[in-house]
C-alpha cells in the first residue's frame, strides 16, 4: 500500500509528547511489512536543518485556501537509521519556534489557521509529488480537516479517487475548537457547519470533523476505545463516537527497540538485559550519585511525565510525605503546570537526600531513569495508551499504574502468592487507593527480593515491538481500502 503519515510531529525532529516517537516508530514498522510510507510533518524553527540534513525539495508550491494563496518550501529527510522518508512544508504560518504554544506558553492566536495551512498544503504537496495515496493517516485534531477535503474539495480529484482516511485518536481531551471565522478564508459553505458536521456549539471542532468524515477511526488502546464512547472520558465528542464504534479500532502502541533497550542503549553507564542484571544495579548507583542522592538500595520511585493533574502527579504530591516515610527515593523528571512544578520543588527542599525534582525535558536523563528506578508511577486520571509503563517494563523497572486506557491494556496488577502479574494496579484515582498500591509495591521490594527479582525478568522479556501492532494496522488499512466512498 501506498500510504501518506501526517503528523504535527515527529522524533527527534520535534517532539512534545508521546505521539513524536509514535510517528517516528510506526511508520518503520509499517515499511519493515513491505509498504511504501511517506511522512508529512511542519517544519518548525527549533528544528536543526544542518543535523537533520534536511534537504529543500521545491520554492514556491501553491496551497490555494479558498480565494487566497499560500506559499510553501519543501524539504525532505529520513528517519534516522531508516529509509522512510520525512517531508518537511515550511510556511510562515508553521515556521515557529514552538510546536503549539508560543515562548510564553500560550497557545497561538492563529492556531485553526496554521493546521488549515497545514492541511492544504498536505494535499498541495501529494500533488506536486504525484503520490497518490491508497491511505492518508491522520494524527491528533491537527490533521483533523484532511479527511473532510479528502471528501468535500478533492473528491473529484484523480489523484485521490482512491484515497482512504484513517484517523488516529491519540488524546481526545485536545480537540482544536475555534470560532468558524478563525478558518473563513476557506470558505466552506455553511451546512459544513452543521452540528451534525463539523459545528459544535456554535464553533468548528477539527477532531469532530475528523471523527465524522474519516473511513476508520483508531485510537490507541482497547480501552480507551471504550472510554471514549462515554460521558467521563469522551470530552462532549462520545456520542459521536458512538454512532461510528464500527469503524472503531483500538491498538496498542509499540516499542522502538532501536531507541529503547537496555541491551544496546548508548545513553546508559552500563547496557544490561534479563540474564544480566548487573549493569541496573550500576546504573542505579550512578544516578543516585549523579542526581546528588544517598547511594542506597532504597527502592527508587521513578515519574518521566508532563506535569499535569491528568497524571495524577496532585496524588503523587498529597501523599509525598507518607511515600518518604516508607524510606524510598524519588526522582522526577519533566515540565508542566507552573503550581505543580513549585510543589514537587519544594519537596525536594524538605527530602533533598533523597528525593530529585528535574523541570526539565532531558532525553539521556530519561533513559537513565527507566534503567535506575525499581518502580515506575503513572497515577494518570486517564492514560489513552502511554509508553513509559512499556519502556519500563523493557528495562526492568516495576510499573505503578491506575487501572486507565492503555495502562490496563498493558499492565496486570502482580499477586505475590501466585506471581502472576506484571506492576501494581489500583482501580480509582483517589489517594488512599493510589497509596495503597505504593506500600504493596514497596513491601514485596524490600521483603521478597527473590519474587521482586523474579517480576524484573518476566516484564524484561514480554514483547511490546511494533512487529505484532504493525499487522494490526496493515488489517485496519485494508478495512479500510473496503469502504465505499
Amino acid at each position: 500500500m501506498r500510504i501518506a503519515f501526517v503528523t504535527a510531529e515527529i522524533a527527534p525532529f520535534s517532539k512534545t509528547g508521546g505521539l513524536g516517537d509514535v510517528s517516528a516508530a510506526f511508520p518503520k514498522a509499517m515499511q519493515g511489512l513491505g509498504h511504501k510510507i511517506v511522512i508529512i510533518t511542519p517544519l518548525y524553527k527549533s528544528i536543526d536543518t544542518k543535523k537533520f540534513r534536511l534537504q529543500l525539495v521545491k520554492e514556491n508550491i501553491i496551497a490555494k485556501i479558498g480565494e487566497k494563496v499560500e506559499l510553501f518550501d519543501l524539504y525532505v529527510s529520513f528517519i534516522p537509521h531508516s529509509k522512510v522518508p520525512v517531508y518537511f512544508i515550511k510556511n510562515p504560518y508553521l515556521y515557529r519556534e514552538g510546536i503549539y504554544v508560543d515562548e510564553d506558553g500560550e497557545d497561538y492566536s492563529d492556531s485553526a489557521y496554521r493546521f488549515l495551512t497545514f492541511t492544504k498544503s498536505v494535499f498541495a504537496m501529494l500533488r506536486w509529488l504525484k503520490f497518490s495515496p491508497d491511505i492518508i493517516h491522520c494524527n491528533d485534531w491537527h490533521t483533523g480537516l484532511l479527511p473532510f477535503f479528502l471528501k468535500t474539495e478533492y473528491n473529484d480529484v484523480d489523484l485521490f479517487k482512491k484515497s482512504k482516511s484513517v484517523f488516529t485518536i491519540h488524546n481526545i481531551g485536545y480537540q482544536g475548537i475555534y470560532p468558524f471565522e478563525d478558518i473563513a478564508d476557506a470558505e466552506l459553505a455553511d451546512v459544513y457547519f452543521d452540528e451534525d458536521l463539523l459545528g459544535f456549539y456554535g464553533k468548528i471542532n477539527f477532531m469532530k470533523g475528523a471523527i465524522v468524515y474519516s473511513d476508520i477511526l483508531t485510537t490507541v488502546s482497547s480501552k480507551y476505545a471504550e472510554e471514549i464512547q462515554t460521558k467521563e472520558f469522551g470530552y462532549g465528542l462520545e456520542s459521536f463516537i458512538e454512532q461510528r464504534k464500527e469503524d472503531l479500532y483500538g491498538i496498542v502502541h509499540g516499542v522502538d527497540l532501536n531507541v529503547w533497550n537496555p541491551k544496546s542503549d548508548p545513553l546508559l553507564v552500563k547496557n544490561y538485559d534479563s540474564k544480566n542484571l548487573k549493569g541496573k544495579t550500576e546504573s542505579k548507583s550512578y544516578l543516585q550519585d549523579k542526581l546528588n542522592l544517598n547511594v542506597s538500595d532504597l527502592p527508587i520511585l521513578g515519574v518521566i511525565s508532563r506535569l499535569a493533574t491528568q497524571k495524577g502527579l496532585d496524588l503523587i504530591l498529597e501523599k509525598f510525605d507518607d511515600i518518604m516515610k516508607l524510606k524510598v527515593q524519588f526522582i522526577l523528571l519533566g515540565t508542566g503546570e507552573p503550581e505543580l512544578e513549585k510543589k514537587f520543588k519544594k519537596k525536594e527542599e524538605k527530602y533533598h537526600e533523597n528525593s530529585s525534582i528535574n523541570i526539565m525535558f532531558d532525553n539521556t536523563l530519561a533513559h537513565q531513569i527507566e534503567a535506575a528506578a525499581d518502580i515506575f508511577l503513572m497515577p494518570s486520571k486517564y492514560e489513552p495508551c502511554g509508553l513509559n509503563q512499556l519502556y519500563s517494563m523493557i528495562y526492568g523497572t516495576v510499573p505503578l499504574v491506575r487501572n486507565t486506557g492503555g495502562l490496563s491494556d498493558t499492565v496486570q496488577n502482580y499477586d505475590p502468592k501466585t506471581e502472576e502479574g506484571t506492576g501494581f494496579v489500583f482501580e480509582n484515582p483517589n489517594v488512599k487507593e493510589f497509596f495503597a498500591a505504593v506500600k504493596r509495591a514497596v513491601k514485596v521490594y524490600k521483603e521478597e527480593p527473590e519474587k521482586w527479582l523474579k517480576l524484573k525478568k518476566k516484564i524484561m522479556n514480554l514483547d511490546f515491538t511494533w512487529k505484532n501492532a504493525a499487522k494490526q494496522w496493515q488489517k485496519v488499512y485494508e478495512l479500510a481500502q473496503d469502504k465505499k466512498r
